[in-house]
């Protein structure tokens, strides 16, 4: 199964942040997850969220909103990474302050990621588009400028939004992987999981589903999906949210058949990997 660094290696250092990245790559991971976002002039940055005040130092700044839409790349590079659970990772909250918020071109230029997997998540798409801002066409502008193909990165492309999804698909073309994300929450109505009827379309359209670890359970959905084709990750491991004993938690994730998995602290979910093969 492989480790993926989600958000980077975010248990120990900021999420989304150009550090956090070469860590989980330093760890050990097969990949690291990042989310994508973009500005009011039309650039893709690196942030989960469209709202600032989460994530990042903006209350200290004299900005007239915090939304990363009604801003400038210039802006956005006078504001720094804040640990979004400073109360327990007391750790990674001591670098608050400290890291830049990177652009989705600084991330795909780093020669650090020559030959690595880097899977992009598209934020809000439908949202952006409604206010003008063709996230999806930046996201492939970045792309074909930066050259990965010839540099042996592998990329994998992830959205919540079907639509989206396939858009950037369309645009993008099929040298990238491309994986719908599904939440307990977000299915279709009248829908309580992930049945054979919903992973078939999936499956008629992407490579991969990547699905939240309380939807791993219910059914046969990792045994359907496979089935259909289709490559099966889960997210989040995490130590904070262990369900009993870490280890023996994070052996039954694994042991659920997935894929992949993505992990806040890729090191230790590697050791667990490693212990069980």
């Amino acid at each position: 199964m492989l480790v993926f660094g989600h958000r980077g290696a975010c248990g120990y250092l900021p999420e989304n942040t150009m550090e956090s990245f070469e860590l989980a790559f330093s760890q050990g991971a097969d990949a690291i997850e990042f989310d994508v976002v973009i500005t009011k002039d039309h650039k893709a940055v690196i942030l989960h969220d469209n709202d600032l005040s989460h994530t990042t130092n903006i209350d200290d700044k004299n900005f007239l909103s915090a939304k990363v839409e009604d801003l400038n790349l210039e802006d956005i590079a006078q504001l720094r990474v804040n640990e979004r659970y400073p109360e327990s990772r007391v750790e990674s909250a001591s670098y608050s302050g400290k890291f830049q918020i990177p652009t989705l071109a600084q991330v795909l230029a780093n020669p650090k990621f020559d030959g690595k997997h880097l899977i992009i998540e598209v934020k809000h798409g439908k949202h952006f588009q409604q206010l003008g801002l063709d996230i999806v066409a930046e996201v492939a502008s970045e792309l074909q400028k930066s050259n990965w193909q010839q540099r042996g990165i592998q990329i994998t492309l992830e959205c919540f939004e079907f639509g989206i999804l396939r858009e950037l698909k369309r645009v993008i073309g099929p040298d990238c992987k491309y994986v719908f994300l599904s939440a307990p929450d977000m299915l279709p109505v009248g829908k309580a999981q992930l049945d054979h009827e919903l992973l078939a379309e999936i499956a008629e359209n992407f490579d991969g589903v990547s699905v939240a670890i309380s939807m791993l359970f219910q059914g046969d959905v990792v045994g359907m999906a496979k089935d259909l084709g289709l490559k099966v990750f889960a997210y989040t491991a995490r130590i904070e949210t262990a369900e009993g004993e870490v280890g023996t938690w994070f052996e039954r994730l694994i042991d659920s058949g997935i894929d992949g998995l993505f992990a806040d602290q890729p090191d230790v979910l590697l050791k667990v990997v490693g212990d069980k093969s």
